[in-house]
């Protein structure tokens, strides 16, 4: 009996490069995860939706495991799951400083190190896989060749389809010791700079030091972020968390910060749906009094409060835009609250438009209403009527509860968009930007 060793030869290669296919693939995880593996984190979803738990990176998704069980209606939840096909859901992860162990606080800071400051092998390794990206494909035609060659002394035993395999073997490994380069990410590597993320409907800027990126996410460190945070108000009651007391009493609202940063007092949503435009500063261990323009029963106050953490945010929603030397020192505290760039007009923002409007016919003293406007302004684009109401409430600062100090932040926004409209590129290109309707 004849054996038919090009077959068996065939069938062996098919074999072998499956199973280390396989085992790539297994080891294969996203290099932004990989980073955040073992820590305390907190998901939040496009939807809004936001999950806690200790975050496991596998190959095709991720677990997040809670630290206590969680009782539903019909059975109990210990861990969320969240598959690679999903990853279009994330809005962003964030992993809070204040809240490592010291631990894991031993664990970044070593992370860090390693990753700012490599050794002699861990740089070599890093400008090789960032070669092997680049050259990838020459590399897949090199070993195409190769392979070719190959097959010509040895063409009783390698036959097509081990040729066909073995060439799609070489591809998975440089596929697998390389990753997604983008050489002008790589400049911004270990540097401070400010990126602009999609939230709902708007464009905010952060600043942050840009650590790492793939070909799915962003990585940043030491972002300073305005968390979103409700308090529900009851006359005569008074409500306290470890940052903030608010008190609600005789038609006016007491807020004290007690955190080391600013708080930005967004609006007053009362219990009827109506919602009352504030955007307040409150700076650390200081307080201020609001007179709402309605009595309420009921009503939540919204704030955000800054937190210090590190994040990863999806490509497809973040974009690195500048190095943040460029701007003032002044400028930089107040991107934290910047009033963002809106994607899309809606009715709730047509709405309130005209609501202010409205105040300021019935009382055109009400530098509130004017401060509000001028930066409802600004998110338009509108900057010519912008300035005029941030100018017009400014000079009545003494009439609002921060004494004008979140206009003149938004005044000092006005200024930097207006200097971005006109901005020398790398390259010396001019970058024009569209003029504004209200502008010359």
């Amino acid at each position: 009996m004849l054996i038919d060793w090009s077959l068996i030869i065939t069938l062996t290669v098919i074999f072998l490069i499956t199973l280390v296919g396989a085992w790539l693939r297994t080891r294969r995880k996203d290099e932004c995860l990989k980073a955040f593996d073992g820590y305390h984190v907190t998901l939040e979803r496009t939807d809004n939706r936001v999950i806690w738990g200790t975050l496991k990176v596998c190959t095709t998704g991720l677990e997040f495991l809670y630290k206590d069980d969680i009782q539903d209606d019909q059975h109990v939840e210990s861990s969320y799951v969240l598959y690679g096909g999903e990853y279009d859901r994330i809005q962003a992860i964030y992993r809070y400083a204040d809240d490592l162990s010291e631990e894991n606080k031993k664990r970044r800071e070593r992370d860090l190190r390693r990753w700012f400051h490599p050794s002699p092998l861990r740089y070599l390794v890093r400008k090789m896989r960032a070669f092997l990206t680049t050259a990838s494909e020459s590399l897949n035609e090199v070993i195409g060749i190769l392979v070719g060659r190959l097959r010509k002394p040895a063409g009783g035993f390698i036959t097509e389809t081990s040729e066909t395999y073995m060439k799609k073997f070489g591809g998975e490994i440089i596929g697998h010791v390389g990753h997604s380069q983008d050489p002008l990410l790589e400049r911004f590597i270990g540097q401070r700079v400010v990126f602009e993320l999609v939230e709902e409907d708007e464009v905010h800027e952060h600043v942050g030091i840009f650590k790492n990126y793939s070909a799915d996410f962003l990585e940043f460190l030491d972002v300073h972020f305005p968390f979103k945070h409700s308090l529900a108000l009851q006359p005569g009651c008074e409500v306290s968390t470890d940052r903030i007391t608010a008190v609600a009493a005789n038609g006016s609202v007491r807020v004290h910060n007690y955190c080391n940063y600013p708080i930005l007092l967004q609006s007053l949503r009362m219990d009827d749906g109506e919602e009352e435009l504030l955007n307040v500063v409150v700076d650390g261990d200081e307080e201020v009094k609001l007179f709402p323009g309605q009595k309420f029963q009921n009503a939540s106050l919204q704030i955000k409060i800054i937190r210090e953490l590190d994040m990863i945010v999806p490509r497809s929603r973040a974009v690195v835009r500048h190095r943040a030397g460029q701007f003032k020192t002044t400028f930089v505290p107040d991107i934290i609250f910047d009033l963002g760039v809106l994607v899309r007009w809606g009715d709730r923002i047509t709405a309130r438009e005209k609501r202010l409007r409205r105040q300021l016919e019935r009382n055109p003293n009400n530098a509130l209403a004017a401060a509000n406007l001028g930066g409802l302004m600004i998110k338009q684009g509108k900057y010519g009527e912008a300035e005029k109401w941030l100018t017009y409430a400014a000079e009545r600062r003494h009439s609002l509860p921060d004494g004008g100090r979140r206009a003149q932040m938004e005044l000092r926004e006005l200024e930097r968009r207006r200097q971005e409209r006109m901005m020398p590129l790398t390259l010396g290109v001019t970058q024009v930007l569209p003029k504004n309707d209200d502008e010359p």
